[in-house]
């Protein structure tokens, strides 16, 4: 699994995500939104789908799902719905 200061140099798009992911949904705190960003992946690995895949097919997978769930909650709320 990649950290969010890997992605965030990855390309554009994951540069604006984790931008918006750190700054506005986690206020500036990387320990917060990496901790986040990883039980989120976590998640998304072990649901029934990622069954059969390759570790690395089914942890990019994961990623891209992660990403989508958590920028549109970034996006509709302005804060972070998996973090108490």
């Amino acid at each position: 699994m990649k950290s969010l200061a890997q992605l965030h140099k990855q390309d554009a798009e994951w540069e604006r995500f984790v931008e918006t992911f750190v700054t506005k949904v986690h206020r500036g705190r990387w320990p917060d939104a990496e901790d986040c960003w990883e039980r989120t992946v976590v998640e998304f690995l072990n649901i029934s789908e990622m069954e059969g895949r390759s570790p690395w097919q089914a942890t990019d997978l994961a990623q891209r799902d992660a990403q989508a769930i958590l920028w549109a909650a970034a996006k509709k709320w302005g804060s972070c719905t998996k973090c108490p």
